[in-house]
C-alpha cells in the first residue's frame, strides 16, 4: 500500500517558503529600522537649539542602533553559514547512506586463515571506513550548524533588544527625567 504524501510535502514547502520570506522581512525590518533610528535622531538633535548638547542626550540610544544595524547585518552571516553547515551535513549523511548501501551489497567473508579473510574483505573494509570518515563530516557539519543557528538567533535578539532599547531610552529620559533636559 503506498500513501499519496503529496499534499502534505506541497504544504510543508508552502510554510517553509513562508517562513523564509518573514525572516527576510525581520532582518531587513531590524536592519533598516535601527539605520531609520539613528537618522532620526541625528535629524532631531540637528534641529534643536543646542545639536551638541542634543547628541551628548542621544548618544546612548546612538549606540544602541549601532549596536542594532551590525547585529542585523551579522544575522545575515551566521543564517549564510547556517546553510552552508545544513548543506554539508546533508551531502555527508547522503554519501554516508550511499557507501552503506554498498557495503550491504558485499557480503562479509569468513576464512580460517584470518589474512584471506583480510584480503577478501579489503574493499568492503574500505567502504567500511569511509562511511566512518561520511558520519564524521556530517556529525561535524551538523554541530556547526547548531552553532550557527544560536549565533543567529542571538544576533536577531541582540538587534532587536538595541532597536526597541534604542527608541525607549529617549522617551524614558524625557518622560523621567525632563528637569535635567531642559535648559
Amino acid at each position: 500500500m503506498t500513501v499519496d504524501t503529496s499534499d502534505a510535502l506541497r504544504v510543508v514547502q508552502n510554510k517553509n517558503a513562508e517562513s523564509e520570506s518573514y525572516m527576510r522581512q525581520l532582518h531587513v525590518w531590524l536592519g533598516i529600522g535601527s539605520a531609520g533610528g539613528a537618522i532620526s535622531m541625528v535629524s532631531l538633535a540637528a534641529n534643536l537649539s543646542d545639536p551638541a548638547h542634543a547628541l551628548r542626550f542621544l548618544q546612548p540610544s546612538l549606540w544602541c542602533f549601532l549596536l542594532g544595524v551590525v547585529a542585523a547585518g551579522a544575522s545575515l552571516l551566521f543564517l549564510a553559514r547556517r546553510a552552508d553547515a545544513l548543506a554539508l551535513h546533508h551531502a555527508a549523511a547522503h554519501n554516508r547512506e550511499q557507501v552503506n548501501q554498498a557495503i550491504k551489497k558485499i557480503p562479509e567473508v569468513l576464512s580460517s586463515p584470518q589474512r584471506l579473510a583480510d584480503e577478501m574483505n579489503a574493499e568492503r573494509n574500505a567502504l567500511i571506513a569511509r562511511s566512518g570518515r561520511e558520519h564524521g563530516h556530517a556529525e561535524s557539519a551538523w554541530k556547526s550548524y547548531r552553532l550557527w543557528s544560536r549565533l543567529w538567533a542571538g544576533s536577531l535578539i541582540v538587534s532587536a533588544s538595541a532597536f526597541v532599547i534604542g527608541f525607549a531610552l529617549p522617551l524614558a529620559q524625557i518622560s523621567f527625567l525632563s528637569a535635567n533636559i531642559v535648559r
